[in-house]
C-alpha cells in the first residue's frame, strides 16, 4: 500500500474519531440528567434548542455564505426545508409523533441525526483538506470539531433515550453518524469544492433549524411551562454564539 493511501486513510480515521469523541462525551453526561426531574429535563431541552439556534445562525449559516454566496446557500437551505418537510410527513404515517401522554423523541432524533450527518461531510471536507497542508492547524481544527460536536451528542442523547433504551444501538447511531466526517475528510485530500461545502452547510442547517423550532423546543414546553426553560433557550443562544466566537469553527 502506498505512502499517499495510507496518509489518506489515517486523515479518514482522524475525522472519523473527532466526531464520535465529541458524540460520546455529550452522551455521557447526559446520563447524569436522565432520572432528574420533569423540570430539569425540560429546561436542560431547551437549552439545548437554544444552543442549536445559536450554532446554526452563528456558524452554520455564515460558513455556507462564506464558501459560496447568498443565493446558494438560500438553494441548499431551500432544499433541507424541502427534504425535512416531506420527513416529517413520512414520520408522521409511520407513527413516530408527539402525545399527550407520552413525549416520543424518535422523530426529533432522526431530524437531528441526519442535519449532524450531513453537516460532518464539509466539515470533513475542511479537515481532511487542513491536515492535508498543515497538520498544527488541522489539529487544532479537530479539537475544535471535537469541542464542536459535545452540544450535538447531549442534544441526541437526551433525544434517544427518551425513545432508545439500548445503549448498543445508542453506540451504533453515534458511528453511523461520525462516518460521513470520515468520509469527508478522506474526500478533504482528494478535492474540495467550495460550492459543495456552501449547499451542505445550509441543507444541514435549515433541517436542524427546523427540528428545533418543529419539535425540541416544543417539546421543552410541553414538558415544562416555567419560565426555567424560556431561560434555557435564551441561555443557548448566546452560548451558542460565544462557543462558536471563541472555537472560530
Amino acid at each position: 500500500m502506498s505512502e499517499s493511501i495510507v496518509r489518506v486513510l489515517l486523515i479518514g480515521m482522524v475525522g472519523f474519531f473527532t466526531e464520535w469523541l465529541g458524540l460520546c462525551v455529550g452522551g455521557v453526561v447526559t446520563l447524569f440528567i436522565k432520572n432528574k426531574g420533569i423540570r430539569i429535563r425540560g429546561s436542560v431541552l431547551g437549552f439545548l434548542g437554544g444552543v442549536t439556534l445559536g450554532i446554526v445562525f452563528f456558524d452554520l449559516l455564515p460558513e455556507a455564505i462564506s464558501f459560496g454566496n447568498l443565493y446558494i446557500s438560500v438553494t441548499g437551505a431551500i432544499m433541507g426545508l424541502i427534504l425535512a418537510v416531506i420527513l416529517d410527513g413520512r414520520l408522521d404515517e409511520g407513527g413516530i409523533t408527539n402525545t399527550k401522554d407520552q413525549v416520543n423523541f424518535s422523530k426529533a432524533a432522526i431530524f437531528m441525526s441526519i442535519g449532524i450527518s450531513i453537516h460532518n461531510l464539509p466539515s470533513g471536507l475542511a479537515l481532511g483538506s487542513l491536515l492535508n497542508h498543515s497538520l498544527k492547524n488541522g489539529l487544532y481544527l479537530a479539537f475544535a470539531l471535537i469541542i464542536h460536536g459535545i452540544p450535538e451528542g447531549l442534544t441526541l442523547g437526551v433525544l434517544f433515550r427518551g425513545g432508545i433504551k439500548s445503549k448498543l444501538k445508542l453506540l451504533i447511531i453515534s458511528i453511523l453518524i461520525s462516518i460521513p466526517l470520515g468520509i469527508g475528510s478522506i474526500l478533504g485530500c482528494v478535492l474540495s469544492s467550495p460550492t459543495l461545502i456552501c449547499i451542505s452547510l445550509s441543507f444541514a442547517a435549515t433541517m436542524m433549524l427546523y427540528v428545533t423550532l418543529r419539535e425540541t423546543i416544543p417539546t421543552a414546553n410541553d414538558m415544562w411551562k416555567g419560565r426555567l426553560t424560556t431561560f434555557g433557550n435564551i441561555l443557548g443562544i448566546l452560548l451558542g454564539m460565544l462557543f462558536v466566537s471563541l472555537l472560530g469553527v
